[in-house]
């Protein structure tokens, strides 16, 4: 690491302080997660360690959860509303079952990928053909999931209005 003396230029030469000094210590903290640095000052003979450690790996992110649909059209493509990731400080695994998946407006894909804090995702599946059917496509970052769901309409058994033209 490296000293200051009375908030001057931090600097690692040998140097000498006088009584009443202030010194402060830095150093670059590890790019390894759960990783210990540590800075020893000696002044006259007395040592002291400035120690900082890195935030250990957190791919496992906040909750997030989707809108479910009712009364979509059969097989309609139903898009879900977007969550952001939040909760995780490193890149995390995403996948989807039962659709795709879209990465900050992206196209829509099917395929295993990895996010991190501060992406958008919506998902998205195509609504059943058959009636009252439901349709889960589950999103799954980290070790967290939610599942989207959409069923098609119920089907109608009340038709609309209608006349006869009267004949004589």
């Amino acid at each position: 690491g490296k000293y200051s003396i009375n908030g001057g230029a931090y600097t690692t030469v040998a140097g000498t302080v006088n009584n009443g000094d202030k010194v402060k210590v830095q150093h670059t903290a590890s790019t390894s997660f759960a990783t210990k640095v540590d800075t020893v000052l000696t002044i006259g003979g007395v040592s002291d360690t400035f120690s900082s450690t890195t935030a250990a790996k957190d791919t496992t992110p906040n909750a997030f959860a989707f809108v479910d649909q009712s009364s979509v059209a059969l097989s309609a493509v139903v898009t879900s509303n977007e969550i952001t990731v939040s909760g995780i400080n490193a890149p995390t695994a995403i996948s989807v079952t039962g659709g795709k998946y879209s990465l900050n407006g992206g196209a829509f894909i099917a395929t295993v990928g990895t996010v991190k804090t501060g992406d958008k995702v919506k998902v998205q599946h195509t609504a059943s053909a058959s009636l009252a059917t439901k349709v889960d496509t589950v999103l799954t970052i980290g070790g967290a999931r939610a599942t989207f769901s959409g069923p098609p309409a119920a089907q109608a058994t009340t038709p609309d209005s209608f006349s006869f033209a009267t004949k004589t």
